[in-house]
């Protein structure tokens, strides 16, 4: 009935004027106006001062109809003339205006609504695409249905922005949650710390912190040992590790402490290069102290402390735990070191020939009262650089200490002990027997971090030697593993036997790989080597990178260097190198102009 009667009586506050559906037309001696969402001018082309045209309200949408009347404008093409004009509108009936309300606030059906599931799904489809400003347009899209975003809503955004560690968009989105009077739940204060540590902005991501601990205290929030896990992972994350270690301690005030808490400690210990290996030996008898048993990741941690950084000001008569005596590094003569166990072990004999004067050991015995006292004052550090495994224990008693704790070594923990070998071959290979021996496993990134250590110190044909336990192991060389090798192939047979068996493989070598090999060639000044990687690269038709162009230019500067300095070399030997490097010039500037037109042909 309402519709029925809004045809025959079109009377609202959109309406400047009274029209009834009794008349079939409008006819008037002025310019009338119909808007059906767009505006649009009925002019008599027969004369300026009448129009005549037949309008059918019916056919209006009730929302979008008006009708006005005016004089023509003087001049047409002037923009706003009808916005200075008054119109005088009629007042609508009481029934009028229920009608009026109920256009104004109908909505669609519950069958046709949006849910918030339905919403959810929306943000998730934009959070696939990776498309984030998407997926905050729902928020808008919610407001024009008139839907309220529920809390999971916000909490899928948060965590989608705290990824990309978009801090700024996080907290307005948590202002949101408490502007609409809904209570933020644990999980929505974790994933605000998290944005903070994924966040690469140090000072205003330290900034937010403080006002979440703050908002943490005035509010009276009760924090689990999830959050202050991710408090300490964030304020490490930052290198503040003292801090990280305040957050610890009011954790244990409130007698919160959890695995998860300790390795996020570890991993502020690693922050600090210079301080850190003192931290994680404390943390570790602090562990011993309260019954905890360490895992897996904290014996890989507390691995990459030792080869990571070092002890900072800690001395070898320190005590490690303050209040807990059993924590003080004991010295003796005999028996293996061993700073992880209670109490610490330090053998002088690690202590450099400084010791060799201040004991005085006629039947054996500790050094006396004032030489103790230096030995005291003497810091770790000058025994850490030749003897970091030893110092605690080796690597048998690191592997016994996790089988009495119950932890089985992954293949991380394998890599990271051979990290902390010395450089030695000898070492490595007691190293690789020991593993086959316990019957450890190994992946192919244990093989290839043990090349590249043989590698780097030009040892070629000890790092080929390591492609015959690959086999002996049934493993499969990659990319990376001719990487390393290439590292060490400083001969232009090294080089170019590297090549043929990445071809006879089938592994195509990328740009690292040959930039290592250029590096190498330039490096030994050898123009064959050099001319040779050149053709591989013209006869593949590979577009060579600016690191090797770089290089190659590089070394025709040093060249030309070289043969300007002739005093330096023989008069035989400046008059070969002088022959060589023409040669080069000449092919050099010939691979250059086929490379670019190679270039030029890749582009079109």
């Amino acid at each position: 009935m309402l519709f029925q009667k809004t045809n025959r009586l079109l009377k609202s506050k959109f309406f400047l004027g009274y029209i009834d559906c009794h008349y079939h037309h409008v006819r008037g001696r002025k310019q009338f106006l119909c808007t059906v969402n767009t505006c649009n001018y009925m002019n008599n082309k027969r004369d300026n001062t009448s129009v005549q045209r037949e309008v059918n309200p019916p056919h209006l949408f009730i929302c979008c109809r008006s009708l006005c009347t005016k004089a023509l404008p003087e001049n047409p093409n002037v923009f706003g003339d009808l916005s200075y004009e008054k119109y005088e509108k009629v007042p609508m009936d009481e029934a009028e205006e229920k009608e009026e309300k109920f256009a104004e606030t109908v909505k669609v059906p519950k069958r046709e609504r949006f849910t918030q599931m339905d919403y959810c799904k929306l943000i998730k489809t934009h959070m696939n695409n990776k498309n984030l400003q998407m997926a905050l347009n729902v928020l808008d899209l919610m407001k024009e249905n008139g839907d309220k975003p529920s809390l999971y809503i916000y909490r899928l955004l948060l965590s989608a922005f705290a990824i990309q560690g978009d801090m700024k968009q996080c907290f307005k989105l948590f202002k949101q949650i408490r502007d609409r009077g809904l209570s933020p739940t644990p999980s929505v204060y974790n994933t605000l710390i998290h944005v903070c540590s994924e966040s690469d902005d140090k000072e205003k991501a330290l900034e937010r912190l403080t006002y979440l601990r703050e908002y943490f205290h005035e509010r009276q929030v009760s924090l689990n040992h999830i959050h202050y896990a991710s408090l300490i992972k964030a304020y490490s994350r930052h290198k503040e590790i003292l801090t990280a270690f305040e957050i610890a301690d009011e954790a244990n005030d409130k007698g919160i402490c959890s695995k998860d808490m300790i390795a996020a400690l570890f991993q502020a210990t690693i922050s600090d290069t210079k301080n850190g290996l003192k931290y994680a030996l404390a943390l570790w008898h602090k562990m011993k102290l309260t019954g905890m048993k360490p895992t897996i990741i904290h014996y890989n941690l507390l691995l990459r402390t030792i080869r990571d950084s070092k002890f900072g000001d800690l001395k070898v008569g320190d005590v490690l735990v303050p209040q807990y005596e059993n924590s003080r590094i004991q010295l003796t003569e005999t028996g293996r070191p061993d700073l992880l166990d209670s109490p610490p072990v330090l053998n002088l004999s690690l202590i450099p020939p400084l010791n060799r004067n201040l004991i005085s050991s006629e039947n054996n015995s500790l050094p006396e009262e004032i030489n103790t006292e230096k030995l005291c004052s003497l810091k770790l550090n000058t025994v850490l650089n030749e003897n970091q495994l030893i110092l605690f224990g080796g690597i048998d008693k690191i592997l016994k200490r996790m089988k009495d704790d119950g932890v089985e070594p992954n293949q991380k923990t394998v890599t990271l002990l051979l990290d902390l070998l010395p450089c030695t071959v000898e070492a490595e290979d007691h190293y690789l027997k020991f593993i086959e021996t316990n019957h450890i496993k190994m992946d192919i990134t244990f093989y290839n971090v043990l090349i590249k250590r043989r590698s780097l110190r030009r040892q070629y044909k000890e790092a080929k030697a390591v492609l015959n336990e690959i086999q002996k192991h049934h493993l499969s060389p990659n990319v990376i593993t001719f990487g390393v090798l290439a590292i060490g192939c400083r001969k232009y047979w090294d080089g170019m036997e590297l090549l043929e068996q990445m071809d006879a493989i089938g592994y195509a070598p990328n740009y690292i790989v040959l930039q290592a090999l250029f590096m190498n060639a330039c490096i030994g000044k050898d123009f064959k080597y050099v001319l040779n990687l050149m053709q591989y690269l013209l006869k593949r038709r590979m577009k060579p990178p600016p690191s090797i162009l770089n290089t190659l230019e590089k070394f025709d500067e040093i060249m030309l260097q070289s043969l300007e300095n002739e005093g330096r070399y023989k008069y035989k030997n400046i008059n070969e190198m002088r022959k060589k490097y023409n040669d080069f010039k000449i092919k050099y500037e010939n691979w250059k102009e086929k490379i670019q037109k190679y270039s030029e042909k890749m582009t079109k």
